[in-house]
């Protein structure tokens, strides 16, 4: 009872602090995806609109370079990051997507050398391991924390896979499995559908389920986790907390999901988005939970 107490004064004098610290400007940090379709642009366009007293502009940053400059307190948010504890300890987080796990992205002729268990999940402990087949990751990203766990303690001696320090956020990586620069990767099926004007023959490429990876994946805006960046998410949770702006993430976000990813999470996803039509405040809530 007293640490719910507590944690309870400790939220209202951090939305009181908040009130009193004016945003005048947030800088969003994006990624260039090359000529691919962005799902945030719905959202940006939508906070410009109805945040016109805030100044309001994009740089491209990749994972690496942004979590620098948010941990170092800057004014800037980052559009779409995936949440996590120890992001939590240097972020406040306004949640805007519940996205399918992600899942390993392979060349169909390089299918039969995965391995497999039983319910055709990949071992991605094993496949990590693999020195024959040639894998992709980005080097900074969050994959959830299941397979964030696993990349990093994959062998550093004789894996296959690779982390690439890329200029945003891997528009590009999938393109290296299209032209058998890669044998897989560890991507969210929906890039598949982002990726498909982009230069991609998907007719090459299938996604396939990761063992013991089967939660969805929390994401959301992120914004430094000092008096600046609170008042900053807190304002960015009421905008996006209504109907109008539940809708707007839906038609951004919720494209390009396999039939599968929509049969196993839709309901969840359509969960999510009602409770996101109404402001939450779960961006308050303590890093230390």
């Amino acid at each position: 009872m007293r640490r719910t107490v507590g944690v309870l004064l400790l939220v209202l004098a951090g939305l009181a602090q908040a009130q009193s610290v004016p945003v005048g400007a947030v800088t969003w940090l994006v990624s260039n995806v090359h000529g691919a379709a962005r799902p945030i642009d719905g959202m940006l366009a939508y906070l410009a609109q109805r945040w016109p007293e805030v100044t309001q502009s994009e740089l491209v940053a990749n994972a690496k370079r942004s979590w620098q400059m948010i941990a170092a307190g800057e004014h800037v948010c980052h559009t779409s990051a995936v949440r996590t504890p120890e992001r939590e300890q240097v972020a406040y987080f306004a949640n805007t997507q519940l996205l399918p796990p992600p899942q390993v992205i392979v060349r169909r002729d390089q299918f039969k050398r995965l391995p497999l268990n039983t319910a055709g999940e990949v071992d991605l402990a094993r496949l990590l391991a693999e020195p024959k087949l040639n894998g992709a990751f980005v080097e900074g990203r969050s994959y959830g924390a299941v397979i964030d766990a696993l990349i990093t303690q994959r062998p550093r001696q004789g894996s296959g896979a690779f982390g690439y320090s890329s200029a945003d956020f891997g528009s590009r990586i999938l393109p290296m499995l299209g032209k058998g620069r890669a044998d897989y990767a560890i991507e969210y099926d929906v890039a598949m559908a982002l990726q498909a004007g982009n230069g991609v023959d998907m007719k090459l490429l299938r996604s396939v389920p990761i063992q013991g990876a089967s939660d969805p994946v929390l994401a959301g805006i992120a914004c430094p986790r000092t008096p600046w960046g609170l008042a900053t998410i807190t304002a960015v949770d009421r905008l996006l907390g209504s109907p109008e702006a539940a809708a707007v993430l839906r038609q951004q976000f919720g494209g390009g999901m396999s039939e599968d990813s929509r049969r196993i999470y839709g309901a969840r996803i359509d969960a999510f988005l009602q409770q996101r039509s109404r402001p939450s405040r779960e961006y308050a809530t303590p890093a230390t939970r």
